[in-house]
């Protein structure tokens, strides 16, 4: 469901301070690097890929604040800054270390733990892009305040050892850590930050239909990026030993990487918050998360069977590598095209004759999309199954008689393909009067009309799961739905704010 709201001006000009800033610091670190400081830090790949993605990150926030995605806006305004950040301490820490003053040290910590805090708004820019409302969730509280608290304990309690030439790289031995149980406790409640909107994000999707499974899909995917950087630096740490990779390759190596994960994930928060649903889009999205996951596999086993102290020859290794990568990366391809065709399948709707709740009230303005779930007809060609627990899908169709599946029709809008299906359904246009429903029971009952499930329903309004059956109740004891006949409550509640959407274009 999209927000309806006025964009924020002073998110407009940010591409341009963005440029503007990130450029100084690209000159300032390639001024550093040129004078033979900082090592990795002033490596041209990885502060230009980071100047990249502040800008992609202030771009994406502009477009996200024209289009009315307030919150969604200021966090990839955020992320811009956050990236930018990145590169301001990096430039302190090169140069208080060349010139050995005394905030040396403080410079060089900051600068360690600032790799932190993007991967948790980029997260949470792409989950804010399907939301609705006003009301920040809960899950995006514990992942800002988790991730917020490592950023502390790790700029606090892990420093460089001596002798302190240059910035310290990836390499483990080069930083000690003092209250070890401590950190070790807050990396692991990250790692758990990092991976709780990604799992809320899938099970909502995978439980809804059709233009909202698409959308939450695709920030999904972005929310995953995250966690496989994450992993990506643990492999860089393997890397390292026992592969024997230079650290200062590793370490430029995840500053793209982290450069790269910002930018997808701030281009799937504008796809998904614009609700471009189109099978090509979001089989792109997801193709590309899976086979970053491919890639890391291979990568890690390639490591470690490539490693000095491995007894296998190059030859060996190289078939080895060679046969992982055939494997893995085909089945990734094959996997995500599934997933991507799930997700972007047309719903199986089979014509119906109208529904109008008894009293009749009359609506206000269009919907786009069709329930998705069909009726029996006379040969028996759809089952619809009512469900009300979480995360699972309201209704299932079934192919007809022979054997093609139903359609949707064509009054009802285009399916995913279509223009009609670039956004969601606002709820403040919907039937205002249908059953006399409240503002947040319409909200409920279009997004319901939608496709979403229950857990889709409230990813989006920023509600428990619990508080949606309620509001489902209520909406089916204004429309005086009882349960039982030829269709379910949560059907007949769609087809109901459809058919008074459709009297009124």
């Amino acid at each position: 469901m999209t927000a309806s709201v006025r964009p924020v001006p002073a998110l407009l000009g940010l591409p341009v301070v963005t440029g503007a800033t990130a450029g100084a610091c690209v000159v300032a670190l390639a001024g550093l690097g040129a004078a033979g400081h900082g090592g990795f830090a002033t490596e041209p790949a990885g502060t230009l890929a980071l100047a990249v993605a502040a800008v992609a990150a202030a771009v994406a926030a502009s477009r996200l604040a024209r289009s009315g995605h307030r919150a969604a806006g200021r966090l990839a305004a955020g992320l811009a800054a956050s990236l930018l950040a990145y590169l301001g301490f990096a430039v302190l820490a090169v140069a208080t270390v060349a010139a050995g003053h005394r905030w040396a040290g403080p410079a060089v910590a900051a600068w360690n733990s600032a790799w932190i805090p993007p991967l948790a708004l980029l997260q949470l820019t792409a989950s804010a892009a399907v939301r609705t409302g006003t009301v920040t969730p809960k899950a995006h509280r514990y992942v800002g305040l988790v991730l917020g608290a490592a950023t502390l304990v790790n700029a606090l309690l892990t420093t460089a050892t001596e002798p302190f030439d240059g910035l310290p790289t990836i390499a483990g031995e080069s930083w000690r850590t003092a209250f070890a149980p401590v950190g070790a406790a807050v990396t692991l409640l990250g790692v758990a930050a990092l991976l709780l909107l990604p799992v809320t994000l899938w099970r909502a999707a995978l439980g809804s239909h059709h233009t909202v499974r698409a959308r939450l899909g695709v920030a999904a995917a972005a929310t995953t990026a995250a966690p496989l950087t994450v992993v990506f630096c643990l492999l860089l740490a393997i890397a390292r030993a026992p592969g024997d990779v230079e650290p200062s390759l590793g370490s430029v190596a995840f500053l793209v990487a982290l450069s790269g994960t910002a930018v997808f994930a701030v281009a799937c928060a504008v796809t998904a918050a614009r609700g471009a649903t189109e099978p090509r889009r979001v089989g792109t999205v997801v193709r590309a998360t899976g086979l970053a996951a491919a890639a890391l596999l291979v990568v890690g086993v390639g490591t470690l069977v490539a490693a000095p102290s491995s007894s296998l020859g190059p030859t060996s290794v190289a078939l080895v590598v060679s046969a992982l990568t055939v494997v893995v990366g085909g089945g990734a391809w094959a996997g995500a095209g599934r997933l991507a065709a799930l997700l972007t399948a047309a719903p199986a709707v089979p014509a119906v004759a109208p529904v109008t709740p008894r009293g009749g009230a009359e609506g206000t303005a269009v919907g786009d999309a069709p329930p998705h779930a069909g009726t029996p007809d006379a040969a028996g060609t759809a089952d619809v199954v009512e469900t009300s627990g979480p995360g699972r899908a309201a209704v299932e169709a079934a192919p007809d008689a022979s054997g093609a599946p139903p359609h949707a029709p064509a009054s009802a809008g285009a399916g995913v393909h279509g223009p009609a299906s670039a956004g969601a359904v606002p709820a403040s246009v919907g039937p205002a009067s249908v059953g006399g429903l409240t503002a947040r029971e319409r909200e409920v009952l279009a997004a319901l009309a939608e496709g979403a499930s229950n857990a889709g329903i409230a990813a989006q309004l920023v509600v428990s799961e619990r508080t949606v059956d309620a509001h489902l109740r209520a909406i089916f004891v204004k429309l005086d739905l009882t349960p039982g006949g030829d269709t379910n409550r949560r059907v007949r509640a769609a087809r109901i704010w459809l058919e008074h959407a459709r009297q009124r274009r």
